[in-house]
Order: structure tokens, then sequence, then C-alpha cells
């Protein structure tokens, strides 16, 4: 049941009652419903709404933010005084500009709130996870742990300039992990509503991954491959492109595509895309997380660095406008919103697709390796080397899929492998707030022992 808390009036009375120079109110209501599957078993989980409130007061160049969930709108009194308290003991932030003015907000986005997830009944939701079950657990494979995670929220954001924007949406994950013997399957699956899923494909799937994992051997040697890897994984990998691109990190003196807007970055074939608004996308809005519009913008295109993404407080360092790239929201879980003051983020972030299905590129392979899993597919934004742990692989020669491998380390640098890629899927797949295809690399070099 919703908290019976009107969130306008809510935000209407900490500007009132607010007695700093700027103040901007982000208010967030969610309801996250966890189903939960242990040892291959539905566990019905739990079921929590809340309302979270975050303050940020401005006096004099001096910032002060604090927040806090409530239960009443009389709560909110206090979070606006202690951001007035420490806006006044904090030193001053001499690149802070202002609170951003208010522009105009118009439009519509396809699929980003689900009335019919929002209103599900816990018997649809149980007969989905045991269609899931019921195409993962056989021939020795086990579904070891996992959930289902449903979140229905609204926010709304206002400030002392002007600012008003609310927009509501729905939000749907489901992870789990299986186990056959030694062998360990994953799989991640995302999208705005119960029905985005495709449960059987997704059963399917960890089965097919947890199967070939209990087969795989620990790789021996080293190699220079071309590596496909899947798109679970390459979006991990790729979060260094908005990263890089970031208008925080320019600022810092930290981005290595610092004064290289116009310059080539990365393979003609690659083309990647920020929007705010794609219809389905899990952090798509009309306006960012502090009420900026969202826009469409290229960041690469063909190869060719073409924008930076800022929110109102990098963009006012650089003396340009924000890009409505000002974020809170996560897409896994949006419990912490209301935590944290915006930071400069990438909204859905689109790999525009290539012409090959996987099998197209794995028959254009030669030496390679298809990777499904990572241990943690982390790259370092600032170098762009890495040395990732594969978990989950299938070498490749001639054309054909070969052995299955596992404990082997994928080393190089994809600043350097963005430059090689050697081809992309057609078929794209939300992985968070990415929209991904597979994505072939040349060059990189495969360790084992």
């Amino acid at each position: 049941m919703k908290m019976k808390v009107d969130l306008r009036e809510l935000c209407d009375h900490a500007l009132r009652i607010s007695e700093a120079e700027q103040t901007e109110v982000f208010s967030i209501r969610a309801t996250m419903k966890n189903y939960y599957i242990d040892d291959g078993k539905i566990i019905i989980g739990t079921d929590n709404t809340w309302i979270g409130v975050g303050i940020k007061s401005v006096i004099k160049k001096r910032i002060g933010y604090f927040s806090r969930t409530i239960h009443k709108k009389r709560e909110v009194e206090s979070i606006v005084q202690k951001s007035f308290e420490i806006a006044k003991i904090s030193p001053p932030d001499e690149k802070f500009f202002s609170l951003p003015s208010p522009e105009p907000v118009s439009g519509s986005i396809e699929k980003v709130y689900d009335e019919s997830t929002a209103q599900a009944d816990p018997r649809e939701i149980i007969e989905n996870l045991t269609v899931f079950l019921d195409n993962t657990q056989r021939e020795g494979v086990k579904v070891m742990s996992g959930f289902l995670r449903i979140t229905e929220f609204e926010f709304v954001i206002k400030n002392s300039l002007g600012v008003d924007f609310s927009h509501q949406g729905t939000l749907v994950y489901l992870f789990a992990t299986a186990k056959k013997e030694t062998g360990e399957g994953i799989i991640k699956r995302f999208s705005t509503s119960l029905s985005g899923i495709d449960y059987q494909k997704a059963g399917e799937d960890l089965f097919e991954r947890t199967k070939l994992a209990s087969n795989a051997r620990a790789f021996k040697g080293v190699k220079e491959v071309d590596a496909i890897i899947a798109p679970m994984e390459v979006a991990g990998i790729l979060s260094v492109i908005p990263t890089a691109a970031s208008g925080e990190l320019i600022n810092r003196g930290a981005s290595p595509w610092i004064n290289k807007l116009g310059q080539e970055v990365a393979s003609k074939d690659l083309t990647v895309i920020d929007d705010g608004r794609l219809p389905g996308g899990l952090k798509s809005a009309l306006a960012d997380d502090e009420g900026v519009p969202t826009t469409r913008k290229a960041i690469i295109e063909k190869g060719i660095l073409k924008n930076y993404l800022f929110d109102t407080y990098n963009a006012g360092i650089m003396g340009t406008k924000s890009t409505g790239n000002g974020f809170r929201r996560e897409t896994t879980s949006i419990e912490n919103a209301h935590t944290r003051p915006v930071s400069c983020a990438a909204s859905n972030v689109i790999v525009q697709p290539g012409s090959k299905d996987i099998q197209g590129l794995v028959s254009e392979t030669d030496e390679g390796v298809l990777i499904y899993k990572f241990a943690y597919p982390h790259v370092d934004p600032i170098s762009g080397n890495f040395g990732l742990e594969v978990r989950n692989a299938v070498l490749i020669r001639n054309g054909s899929p070969e052995t299955a491998v596992k404990h082997a380390i994928l080393a190089g640098n994809i600043y350097t492998a963005l430059k090689h890629i050697d081809g992309l899927g057609k078929q794209q797949y939300f992985i968070g707030s990415f929209l991904v295809p597979y994505i072939k690399f040349s060059k990189l070099q495969l360790i084992g022992s």
C-alpha cells in the first residue's frame, strides 16, 4: 500500500520553509518486491514501500546536502534544517554556478511505466519464476540462488528557481546463479515490465551456460585472440565510454578523451548513443534527476568522439549547457536514489548493432574465444588497462567453437581495443542502462596457467 504523502506538497513545503539562497528538493516513493530463489526453490520474500527525500541548500556557494526516509510530511522540516546547517559550515565551492533554471519539458515516452507490472498478483510472479526454474533445472543443473525484483516508483524534483518535474516508472530485474558439478552459470535480465522478460528463454540460457561451464577446462599457455564478448559482460567493459565522456572527468583532468572531440577514438564500425528518452529504457524520462530535459546524442559516431555528457554543475564549470545527464537513479535498485545529489552519468547507452548473428561472428574467427562470463567485468577508466578473469568461455578455431575453457585472463587496453572492433552482432540486449550486441575485439591476449 502506498504511503499517504503527496510528494509535490512535500516538496512545496520544504521550499517554503527553506532559508537558503537556493534550494533543491528531490522526493521519491518506491515499492520494491523481491521474490527469492534458494537451493532451487521459490521463496516469497520482501515487499517494502518507502519515501526518501534529499535536500540541497546553497548559501553563498556553500553547499549542504542531507537526506533520509520519512513517513509524514512534517518530517521534511528536519531535513531542510540539517541541509541548511551543513551548508553554513561547508567551505565555499567556487566552481558552483547555480542550480538549474526551468526549461520546457514536453512529450511522452513509451514503455517506462507498466501498470500491470505495478499491480502484479503474486501468483503471476510465481508462475513466471516456475517457468524459469523448469527450463533451468534439468540434467543435473540446479539454481542455487537468485531473485526477481519488481520496483514501482515515482519521483518529484523541484527547486527554488522554478524547476518542477515528476516521473513514474517500473523496473524488473531477474538474477540467478546455477551450478552443475564444478560449473557455474549466471544470467541477468532487465525490463520495465514483467512481460518484457522471456522466462523460458532465460531458463534455457542459464541451463546452457551452466552445462557449458561444467565441461570447461583450465586454459593453458598464452595466445593472441579475437574475443567475442557476450552482452552481459561487454556492457560492463563499455561502461568506460560514458565515464571517459563524463564532464566530471573532463573537468578533473582525469579523462583520456580531454580535447578529443572530433577525433577518432574507436573503430569506424562503432556508434554509441546516449538516449534519455529511449522507449523501454530503464533510465528513460523526459527530464533527468535534477529536472533538466533529457536528450539523444551520439557519444561516438562511426569512431569519432562527438559529445561529452554534462549535468548542471559540470556544465557550469565548462561554460556550456547541461545535456540532461544528472542522475541519482540506478537500474538494479532505486532505494538509495535520494541519498545522494546528482552526478554526471549516462542515461541509456545504445551501441548500434552490426549485421551478423553470433554464428556469423564465430564463423569469421580463425583463432579466438567466445566469452560468456568474467569474474568481474571491470576496466580502469583512466588507463584503460584490464586483466579479466574468464569464468565461462569457448575457444574458437577455424570458424568453429571447440573447447570450453575457464581460469584464464583476457588482457589488453580498452581504448586500444575500441579501435580494433572486428564485428558487432545484429541483435541488441538490455543490460541495465545499456542496449548492446555481441562485440568482437581483435588482438587481445588470452593468458592461462
